[in-house]
């Protein structure tokens, strides 16, 4: 288990009980960022960073059940909750979980290579620094899949108090700070379309692009 995935076991362990209740403001838009992957029927989405499973409700929506949805997540207490979410939502979409950072997702062995119709980065600020993780989810994505991710970014020097969020967010829920600028900084390059849009006064961002 690496540094960081160690860091992120500790941080998310101690924030699981309560995290539903944390991440409630950003409801808007994370159903958003679902929106934006324009998923259809009987497609298989990826979930990077799955934690407590509060997109898998929108995803299964939007993929039907004859869907297929695959999380991703590294911190057992968000993933039992993200289990007990599965067991207790009215849906039939299938759902398969990792219990792994994104850099150790086998994800060869749910599925065929570039078969993944989208992927979903939603604030997993940690997971989109590890470019090893992000060869992984591409491997799996077919040509045209969409990918779609959010999450906290410095704003301009003028939105101090949009920095002063973002800081204090960081601090509490992200295990390595760096690249806070771009946070999406290695998709780009993997992608053959992509478009940075920002909210809440520049403090978070949407990215929405194709493979």
């Amino acid at each position: 288990m690496s540094l960081t995935t160690q860091r992120l076991q500790a941080l998310y362990t101690r924030r699981a009980a309560v995290y539903d209740y944390e991440l409630m403001p950003v409801a808007p838009l994370r159903e958003e960022a679902i929106h934006a992957l324009a998923l259809s029927p009987g497609e298989t989405v990826l979930d990077i960073g799955t934690g407590t499973g509060l997109s898998l409700p929108g995803l299964a929506q939007a993929v039907g059940d004859s869907g297929r949805i695959i999380g991703v997540e590294p911190c057992e207490a968000m993933m039992a909750q993200a289990r007990r979410r599965i067991e207790a939502g009215p849906w039939r979409t299938p759902v398969d979980l990792l219990d792994c950072a994104v850099e150790d997702a086998a994800l060869e062995s749910l599925l065929p290579v570039a078969s993944a119709d989208a992927a979903l980065f939603f604030f997993t600020h940690d997971a989109l620094q590890q470019p090893r993780g992000l060869d992984r989810v591409f491997r799996a994505l077919k040509p045209g899949a969409r990918v779609v991710a959010a999450g906290l970014v410095w704003a301009s020097p003028w939105w101090p108090l949009s920095n002063l969020f973002v800081w204090g967010a960081a601090t509490h829920s992200i295990a390595s700070p760096q690249r806070l600028d771009a946070p999406w900084h290695d998709l780009p390059p993997r992608l053959a379309s992509a478009e940075v849009e920002r909210r809440w006064l520049e403090s978070a961002y949407l990215l929405t692009g194709r493979v």
